[in-house]
């Protein structure tokens, strides 16, 4: 779990990118101009920073381990729709289609002026952009993004990091089947070398807290297919 402290007013910037130096630049020469800075040396922990911080601008790095740029796009794009600068050592054309592509608002190759980023940051903040929703709801269940709190019927629903994670990915697309695969890569990330087996077991914890009058199911495992938030009723 994470805890941030922000002044009222102050945007909020998420950095990501393995080279610690760069890290560090970033944080120091931000923080100088107003902003309240965070930062992650790869995408491990990114969709829990950025659910319970929710940054108004993301940083990210293209080629970082564990997962790069490239793939951790999407996962951000389905959870915010906060603008999103890619840093790269690479100028080709390709990458930089790819990246804006994928869902990326801007690209600066590196090395870059730290006044060019600033002025991206700005311009990037200064566009419109549809706010992601505090809530999910789907018929008598509601997940709050910001406070990471759930209720169904109205009572309050106790959900480990890995449930919540899981929850928020099958209601963010109710009705649509998930496999397996899909969802251990959605909540575990890309390079999690575990089994699908983690996804069978914490489906069973969610039903055990979430779905506890069988009458009621929300949560249905599609046969040969996966799982999929649905109403039968």
């Amino acid at each position: 779990m994470y805890t941030f402290i922000t002044m009222p007013g102050q945007s909020k910037i998420l950095v990501v990118d393995d080279e610690r130096p760069m890290r560090e630049m970033l944080r120091l020469g931000l923080e100088r101009q107003g902003y309240v800075v965070q930062d992650l040396p790869d995408g491990r922990g990114l969709q829990d920073v950025v659910v319970q911080w929710q940054p108004d601008a993301i940083i990210l790095d293209v080629m970082m381990p564990f997962a790069d740029g490239f793939a951790l796009l999407p996962m951000i794009r389905r959870t915010t729709q906060a603008p999103v600068i890619m840093l790269t050592a690479k100028g080709d054309v390709g990458d930089r289609v790819t990246g804006l592509g994928l869902g990326a608002d801007d690209y600066v190759s590196k090395p870059f002026a730290f006044e060019e980023l600033v002025g991206r940051i700005e311009a990037a903040l200064r566009r419109p952009h549809i706010s992601a929703p505090a809530f999910l709801r789907f018929r008598d269940l509601t997940v709050n993004l910001k406070t990471r709190e759930v209720e169904r019927g109205g009572h309050p629903v106790a959900l480990t990091n890995k449930e919540f994670a899981l929850l928020v990915a099958l209601m963010r697309e109710p009705r649509r089947v998930f496999s397996k695969e899909e969802l251990l890569s959605q909540v575990w990330g890309e390079d999690f070398d575990g089994e699908v087996g983690n996804v069978e077991t914490y489906i069973s914890y969610l039903r055990a807290k979430v779905d506890t009058d069988p009458a009621q199911r929300l949560i249905h495992t599609i046969r040969g297919a996966g799982y999929s938030l649905r109403s039968e009723s």
